[in-house]
């Protein structure tokens, strides 16, 4: 009799903590829900819907790996709770394990064959599986030809109509036989001879009759100016101006180590970005506030500059031209949405696709080009280390294996890592994009279902072996924009206000001068045209 009275305690317990859990939910303070969630959930752990509840905030707060532990869980507990399919395939999905999300939607459908909202997830999931092994069958990455030596611009003339920003002509000189059938009549050098000719790796033959002119598009001051002001009015650039961009950032790029040094002149300041995410319009502000981009105004943008918000094609090709016109002082980190699975499921594909839909998929993958391309982290003054996601596992090192081995990378394993692939390749570069910090020391699995979370004792170690002050590292939304942790050495700067036009979050930028004096800058989301978050997105047909 006490038994089943203690029994019936937790479970009405149980319960008022999973109503208050649901009031959180419901004014979206989900981390609080989960708290909630998780509580209940300790006081009666028999209740499959309190673990899908949990995991239904998991999927808002972008732990996935967590969301399907939970809904794991619930289908321990009860392998007919319907609620508990629809959680691991929408958490599967957003892994992008689409073979996984098809398999449990199908599920949904067998147990309730007149759910249409089953129906139609499934069948949509079902479709963007079979596109996406469509298209990896005829596109492997192992067989594929680089879009970029494929791209001939005699192909894309500017429209006739065009009214808008102009790229400004050079005259240069390059040898005859760069020239092949596909640049005579544009003046533009096979990309691999051009990098050949920048890295001074000429054949030394070359005699100067051999030589011939040819004109060169480029970008210049007026013309980055007028092409903000172009995006802030919604109007596209013309196919030929894009193509053009993008091969003279992947010249510029593919060159750059994986680890890039700054140096931050004297009178100078260099400012510090995180997560943008096609926000097209918070950048505008960002430079409104901060200043525009110049040799005296560096800047350092920290990865996932596209997906989720809809104007990702105009915050990248900003950013480009501005990598074009300072080389020095622009600087871009890689994120973990700068990779295929990520744009094919946040919309950046999808954008690409609407927007340039006669390319589409040419100019998606050339973007693909791009972002392999990217380097994985910038050094300031040495004492800097900055990086999308994070700190690494022990067996990441390279010593991790010896018997002395500290476990504890080294920076110059960065700056030898072969970058160019996608990101799950290799834990190095896996980890770079998507870790997190924790408050407790030690490393655990992170709730995202990839790489890890590591505690202050791991970034002390890092630094202390690296003879770094400090990380700065972005990836995760924060409240006021950033957040200081790790005793002062593991900062997250987040510069997306409202991420996803439903967070009321602010957004943040870094100052950094010559001396390493760092101020931290908030500031609020803007108004944007009516083009809603996730507009292009595949992912968010299925939360």
């Amino acid at each position: 009799m006490v038994a089943q009275t203690t029994e019936a305690q937790a479970s009405s317990k149980a319960n008022e903590l999973k109503l208050e859990a649901n009031a959180l939910y419901a004014s979206k303070h989900y981390h609080e829900a989960i708290e909630k969630y998780t509580q209940a959930i300790a006081a009666d752990p028999t209740v499959p819907a309190y673990f899908t509840n949990r995991s239904q905030c998991h999927l808002f707060t972008e732990g996935y790996g967590a969301a399907k532990n939970d809904a794991d869980a619930a289908l321990e507990l009860d392998s007919t709770f319907i609620k508990a399919y629809y959680r691991r395939a929408a958490a599967n999905l957003a892994m992008g394990k689409l073979k996984e999300a098809r398999a449990d939607y199908r599920e949904v459908t067998r147990r309730a064959p007149s759910d249409a909202a089953a129906q139609k997830k499934y069948s949509e999931c079902d479709k963007l599986y079979r596109r996406i092994q469509f298209e990896k069958a005829i596109d492997s990455e192992a067989d594929r030809k680089r879009v970029s030596d494929t791209v001939d611009l005699s192909k894309f003339p500017l429209p006739e109509d065009y009214c808008g920003p102009r790229m400004p002509l050079r005259t240069t000189l390059v040898p005859k036989s760069s020239l092949g059938d596909k640049s005579k009549a544009n003046g533009h050098a096979d990309e691999e001879d051009a990098a050949g000719r920048a890295g001074g790796q000429g054949n030394g033959t070359d005699k100067e009759e051999d030589m011939v002119e040819v004109e060169e598009e480029y970008v210049d001051l007026p013309f980055v100016q007028s092409l903000a002001e172009w995006f802030r009015d919604q109007k596209n650039l013309p196919m030929r101006y894009m193509y053009s961009i993008l091969l003279q950032v992947v010249k510029l790029l593919r060159p750059l180590p994986t680890m890039v040094d700054v140096t931050i002149p004297e009178d100078t300041v260099i400012t510090v970005c995180g997560d943008v995410h096609g926000q097209y319009y918070d950048v505008l502000n960002i430079f409104k506030l901060n200043g525009f981009p110049s040799d005296k105004l560096m800047y350092l943008f920290n990865g996932d500059f596209v997906d989720r918000g809809s104007f990702s094609v105009e915050v990248i090709m900003l950013f480009y031209a501005l990598k074009l016109l300072y080389p020095q002082s622009f600087f871009l980190n890689r994120g973990n949405h700068e990779s295929i699975d990520m744009n094919q499921l946040y919309g950046f594909e999808g954008e690409v696709r609407h927007k340039y839909p006669a390319q589409g998929k040419r100019m998606f993958d050339l973007f693909q080009e791009t972002f392999e391309a990217l380097p994985v982290a910038h050094l300031i003054q040495e004492k800097v280390f900055v990086v999308h996601g994070g700190l690494y596992s022990r067996e990441t090192a390279k010593n991790s294996n010896q018997p002395d081995g500290d476990g504890v990378v080294r920076l110059n394993e960065l700056r030898e890592l072969s970058r160019f692939y996608q990101p799950s390749h290799n834990k190095l570069l896996c980890e770079s994009l998507w870790s997190d910090p924790q408050p407790q020391n030690g490393r655990s699995p992170n709730p995202r279902g990839t790489a890890i979370q590591y505690g202050p004792d791991v970034t002390k170690e890092f630094c202390d072996t690296n003879n770094l002050k400090m990380v700065i590292r972005s990836h995760q939304q924060m409240d006021e924009g950033y957040e200081i942790a790790h005793d002062g050495r593991m900062v997250t700067v987040f510069s997306a206000p409202n991420y996803c036009d439903a967070s009321n979050n602010k957004g943040a930028y870094i100052r950094i001068t010559p001396d390493l004096e760092c101020t931290y800058h908030k500031f609020a989301a803007v108004p944007h045209p009516n083009v809603k978050a996730m507009a292009y997105a595949n992912a968010s047909r299925f939360m």
